[in-house]
């Protein structure tokens, strides 16, 4: 009997089920936050290994980041197919964006596009991306400027949300650290003796709510102080604030940024303080393929029989990687409940069953369109 490429893929992944329910509760359990991921890591690897495929551990240089590789029996003279796997969790809020889904998504893309590469001898290499520290930091980021996505054709992932979208244009993003350094001294006895980072600390967030109303719709600015002095009756010497900046385009990003560190350097003025501002990589905006694009959305669409999700906001160091290669960041409904990203119900939702089956569903549906008669579009898809 013959069968499609597509039963081929379902078979494959539900077969797998069992198996990447207990990777997915044992990373969603032990929540580790950017860079420190080692036990999802290992965890990951360790699955792969027992597999049978080749894993390269600390790719790029980061410890918790790996590559696993599948290369047809066919030969590797074919299409070169990645997928991408997320681990990292939030501080506080665990796996409240789901990167326990993500994490075992891309398991399930990688093994169902390689037993189709095997069992149809179609040539061609398809690889498996662990990229830490996308919360933080921009995992994918430092290993794109390693040369690890270097020889990829194509490059996709899922990520849960509360809806359905291939056309998820994400939010440019920068983030920032800002430290005031002051002078302590006693808040009763002698104030005017000190100078109050704190309130550099306080007059910077102010000043930038203020500056909100002159923002244009699509973009956000948000932070928080991290330090702000350790005792009431101490002129605190020292403050720090981590903040956000996001735009609707990258080419924003910088006007935007600009803005924002006269405010910081406006603050420091206006209390005597010195002040200093780190940033870590700019995430750029996602760009969506529209021919693959739709393509998932038109199978999302009649498995679920409601409207793709719009205008929803984010950010994803994905983006970098949509600039330079053929993507697909799609976009899959938690679990039908409608509840935000980032909040403690959606890191509870994405520990249930329901989460689970439609986090497979959304991988199968990458993994058909990626599938080798997908892929020979590859010229028709880059003439776009």
């Amino acid at each position: 009997m013959l069968l499609s490429v597509e039963s081929i893929i379902h078979q494959i992944i539900a077969d797998l089920s069992d198996e990447l329910r207990r990777l997915s509760l044992e990373i969603h359990d032990h929540p580790e936050t950017a860079l420190n991921e080692k036990r999802a890591c290992q965890t990951l690897t360790a699955y792969l290994d027992d597999k049978g495929y080749r894993v390269e551990r600390a790719a790029g240089g980061l410890d918790t980041a790996f590559v696993a590789t599948c290369i047809s029996p066919a030969g590797s003279d074919g299409l070169n197919v990645g997928f991408c796997s997320e681990y990292d969790a939030l501080p506080a809020l665990g796996h409240a964006c789901g990167h326990n889904l993500i994490a075992i998504s891309g398991v399930a893309m990688f093994v169902a596009l390689a037993r189709v590469m095997e069992t149809c001898r179609i040539p061609g290499t398809v690889r498996l991306f662990g990229t830490p520290a996308e919360e933080a930091l921009g995992g994918k980021i430092m290993l794109q400027k390693q040369g690890v996505f270097d020889d990829m054709d194509l490059i996709m992932m899922v990520h849960p949300s509360p809806g359905y979208s291939g056309f998820w244009h994400s939010q440019a993003c920068l983030s920032m650290a800002i430290e005031y350094f002051g002078k302590s001294a006693h808040a009763a006895m002698a104030p005017w003796e000190g100078i109050n980072a704190g309130t550099a600390a306080t007059v910077a967030l102010q000043t930038l709510g203020a500056l909100r109303e002159q923002l244009k719709p699509d973009w956000r600015t948000h932070g928080i102080i991290t330090d702000g002095g350790r005792a009431a009756n101490v002129i605190p010497d020292y403050s720090r604030i981590e903040y956000t900046i996001r735009t609707g385009r990258g080419d924003e990003l910088d006007t935007l940024r600009a803005r924002v560190l006269r405010v910081f350097e406006a603050a420091a003025l206006a209390t005597g303080c010195t002040h200093r501002v780190r940033e870590e990589f700019a995430y750029l905006d996602n760009q969506p393929n529209p021919v693959l694009a739709q393509m998932f959305e038109d199978i999302m669409g009649d498995k679920y029989q409601t409207p793709p999700l719009r205008g929803a906001g984010g950010s994803t160091d994905f983006g970098n990687l949509s600039q330079k290669w053929i993507t697909l960041h799609g976009m899959y409904d938690l679990a039908g409940t409608g509840v935000p990203n980032h909040s403690k119900d959606f890191a509870r939702d994405a520990r249930t069953q329901a989460a689970h089956d439609r986090t497979l569903f959304a991988a199968e549906t990458v993994s058909r369109i990626a599938a080798p008669e997908a892929c020979y579009k590859l010229q028709t898809l880059s003439d776009i």
